[in-house]
């Protein structure tokens, strides 16, 4: 099995056990396939399937399968608090090509200091399998936003590679009710985030080159980072 494959399945899982999360809604979201096809945007085939779902402690969970089949393909996922729950934002990115990988990158990210305690624990626990993720990537000046205990690597192997997915799946699990955050605080956390986010030029230049720039700048703006709701429209 190729590796685009394995992560085409491991995409797959991720958004089914989100959907399985105590709570859990599934978010409308738009067919951007769909959407690209019918403004005749799309520049070559691609596979792309987005799932969205809220839970008692996410406002948003978004979990993304984009591929150019044969190529390369891309497992993103990003689940953003409830402005009220003292939670870090969760990010986890696979990116593979037929046979090697090229990149896995997961972190829970400062917000409020209500979080800290759980980026520390989750830190000290995955420490001991750090070596067996891959070799360390160095991150551009944007990814300031990210822990200083962000996983950055690449995966030297297969075993790497599936370890990598495990536990960016592990990781999510842990996001579960938490104490109680000033609201404004956590929304100026997640704007900031998200605005680091935005500056990752690589995602939007192969959007673009798949479905044009237009459409790229409005799947970041809608769906992949979309704005922060203000406290008041958030409660």
């Amino acid at each position: 099995m190729t590796l685009i494959r394995r992560l085409e399945d491991a995409a797959d899982a991720l958004a089914a056990s989100a959907i399985a999360l105590p709570g859990a809604t599934v978010l409308p979201a738009e067919d951007w396939l769909a959407r690209a096809r019918a403004e005749g945007t799309l520049r070559r085939p691609i596979a792309w399937r987005n799932t969205v779902v809220a839970t008692p402690a996410l406002r948003r969970l978004h979990v993304e399968f984009f591929a150019i089949p044969g190529e390369i393909a891309v497992l993103h996922a990003c689940a953003f608090p409830h402005l009220d729950q003292g939670l870090p934002i969760y990010g986890f990115d696979v990116i593979a090509g037929q046979d090697r990988a090229t990149g896995c990158f997961l972190d829970l990210s400062p917000t409020v200091p209500q979080a800290d305690a759980l980026i520390e624990a989750w830190a000290g626990d995955i420490a001991p399998h750090r070596d067996a993720l891959g070799t360390t990537r160095i991150l551009p000046e944007w990814t300031a936003i990210f822990s200083p205990r962000v996983v950055a690597v690449r995966p030297a192997d297969a075993a790497a590679f599936q370890a990598g997915l495990d536990l960016g799946a592990a990781t999510l699990r842990r996001l579960r009710a938490a104490p109680r955050c000033d609201a404004i605080a956590m929304a100026a956390a997640q704007a900031r985030y998200i605005e680091g986010q935005r500056r990752n030029d690589r995602t939007r230049r192969m959007l673009a080159s798949c479905i044009g720039a237009d459409l790229a700048d409005a799947f970041i703006a809608e769906c992949l980072f979309p704005p922060v709701p203000a406290p008041a429209e958030a409660a």
